[in-house]
């Protein structure tokens, strides 16, 4: 199948939007008050290029949320192709006068449906998360005076609105290539034949549209099916021990495992993804009541600021987070990308959870170690992007230290790395997304170093 111009447009933004970092949230907490926005610089800026891979870098020095921000990305090639994105969340507006309601999508639903299933995508170099395109620019409708039931859009940037279960969920569409599964596979089987002494996972989690896509989107081809490339993956895994995380959150489609608001799951769901994982390392496991939930309301993220559909911002969730049981004694150090720079700091950076997912490791481009004092002497290495930050508080009481880096912020040769810290396992985490998109090129880059 060939990528339609709309999907590559629509996967471009979704690649913007997963690169960008693990704080999205619009809220209140986290809202611009002055207009400021984002500056996205390439890896250049921030610690060097690195040739042959994509990065895309969110530079916010008042960390206040977004606003309108210009994007550069280096391609395989090495030609630079800069694109103007705007993103302007109308959170100013809306603090000055909360009856103003923000901008909505006057998208029309499509208007027949497929009586067949969307077809998967090939093997082909033009994989949409490859493609840069700007995205399109946005409305300013009003919001419509009264709320359907059976409300489903596809709004700004190609983000699907849909009511369910009595609330509003923004959905992300899913796309990818095989070529880039393999790439992931590829790598971490090299890993695998590194580090013989290791023990080396792959934990690949759907992400929300596999189970909440509304079926007549699915007979239109608005998303591709992810079990098939997570099979894919496992399948071609050699040394690796595949972690079932889909099974565990499909298990759990229920309950609270996905934010309906931004583009990750929540820390529930999380925990089920950690609990498959801890089972396939053979290690201790608390049960989800050993741990002290904390939340905290009004939490709108990524796909308002996306979408700009209103029935999302006027319709906040609240974000659960989970203390570990072992929290006060945990010991955490945070290095630089180079493991240099080290300063002690806490696991759980906010423990009210008022930074939603931001409360637990705060940043991305930074390596964290955590000294848990569990005594079975088993080390943990995680190379992940922001996906995988939601399952490290559940690892504490597993492993005796954990490392945790961010695949695309790390600048050292990664199987020295795990061989200098004594590593005794290694997990590679993230969503399908991007491990069906750039994951792969990162790990060959770390590899490489």
């Amino acid at each position: 199948m060939k990528i339609s111009d709309n999907a590559k447009k629509l996967a471009a933004v979704t690649l913007a939007v997963l690169t960008a970092g693990a704080c999205s949230d619009i809220s209140e907490a986290g809202a611009p008050d002055n207009g400021k926005g984002f500056s996205v610089a390439t890896a250049s800026a921030k610690s060097g290029t690195k040739k042959g891979t994509e990065k895309i870098v969110i530079v916010d020095p008042d960390d206040e949320g977004p606003g309108e921000f210009d994007y550069e990305i280096i391609l395989d090639d090495g030609e630079t192709s800069t694109k103007a994105a705007e993103a302007q969340a109308d959170t100013g507006a809306a603090a000055a006068d909360t009856t103003a309601a923000p901008a909505v999508t006057t998208a029309a639903e499509p208007a027949t449906e497929a009586s067949t299933a969307a077809p998967e995508t090939t093997n082909t170099t033009t994989a949409a998360p490859e493609t840069t395109t700007a995205a399109p620019e946005t409305t300013t409708a009003a919001a419509p005076a009264v709320q359907s039931s059976d409300y489903n859009v596809i709004g700004e940037n190609g983000i699907l609105v849909s009511y369910q279960d009595g609330h509003y969920r923004g959905i992300m569409a899913c796309y990818g290539t095989y070529d880039m599964c393999d790439r992931w596979t590829s790598a971490l089987n090299k890993f695998a034949a590194k580090l013989p002494d290791t023990r080396v996972y792959s934990m690949v989690v759907p992400i929300a549209s596999e189970f909440y896509t509304p079926q007549k989107f699915w007979d239109q081809g608005f998303t591709t099916k992810q079990l098939n490339k997570c099979d894919h993956i496992r399948e071609n895994l050699s040394g690796v021990t595949s972690v079932d995380a889909y099974s565990a959150l499909a298990a759990h489609t229920s309950e609270d495992i996905y934010s309906r608001t931004d583009h990750h799951w929540n820390p529930l769901g999380a925990y089920y993804a950690a609990k498959a994982f801890a089972g396939a390392a053979g290690v201790d496991f608390p049960s989800i009541s050993s741990y002290t939930p904390v939340s905290c309301g009004g939490y709108v993220g990524s796909m308002y600021t996306y979408s700009k559909d209103a029935h999302l911002y006027n319709d906040p969730e609240t974000f659960t987070m989970y203390l570990s049981p072992n929290a006060d004694s945990l010991k955490t150090t945070y290095y630089n990308t180079y493991f240099g720079g080290a300063y002690s700091g806490d696991l759980f950076v906010s423990r009210n959870a008022s930074s939603y997912y931001c409360s637990f490791l705060g940043s991305d481009d930074r390596i964290a170690k955590i000294e848990t004092g569990v005594g079975n002497g088993r080390t943990l290495v995680v190379f992940k992007m922001s996906y995988g930050n939601a399952a490290i508080p559940f690892l504490t009481s597993s492993f005796d230290t954990i490392y945790v880096c961010d695949m695309r912020y790390f600048d050292l040769n990664a199987v020295q790395f795990c061989k200098d810290v004594g590593a005794t396992d290694l997990l590679f985490t993230d969503c399908v997304m991007m491990v069906a998109g750039t994951a792969g090129k990162y790990l060959e880059y770390i590899l490489s170093l």
